[in-house]
């Protein structure tokens, strides 16, 4: 996506409604307009699409030892096995509140099997 901001930062952080109880991210949410698509954020190659439900769907690229990991996405617009550029188009990103009308993407990096902070893999975060 072109903008949005980080409406849930990576680690662990207070409740957003309880915030007597810690929770823990494994990535970051960003919060963008309706509609926006999602981009690759280094090249790579397409190895997994996860289907969560109907309108919720998860592209995983890997970019050697790392992998990054889009997740609530209402399209595809990539295959398993394809090879991504940066900045390439991989999806749309689907409301995730109708009431609020929020639309967020959750992005989550990986390197094996151990889940990093994406900060240093995101601009300007």
């Amino acid at each position: 996506m072109e903008k949005g901001f980080v409406s849930l930062k990576f680690g662990n952080q207070p409740h957003p409604v309880r915030p007597t109880l810690t929770i823990h991210s494994n990535g970051v949410e960003i919060t963008t307009e309706s509609g926006s698509s999602a981009r690759a954020v280094f090249a790579g190659e397409v190895m997994l699409i996860q289907v969560l439900s109907p309108i919720n769907k998860a592209v995983y690229i890997r970019h050697g030892d790392f992998i990054t990991v889009y997740q609530n996405l209402s399209t595809v617009s990539v295959n398993k096995g394809d090879k991504v550029g940066l900045k390439q188009t991989i999806g749309r990103i689907e409301r995730t509140n109708e009431s609020t009308g929020k639309t967020a993407i959750k992005f989550s990096v990986l390197q094996n099997d151990s889940f990093l902070n994406p900060q240093s893999w995101l601009y300007n975060m």
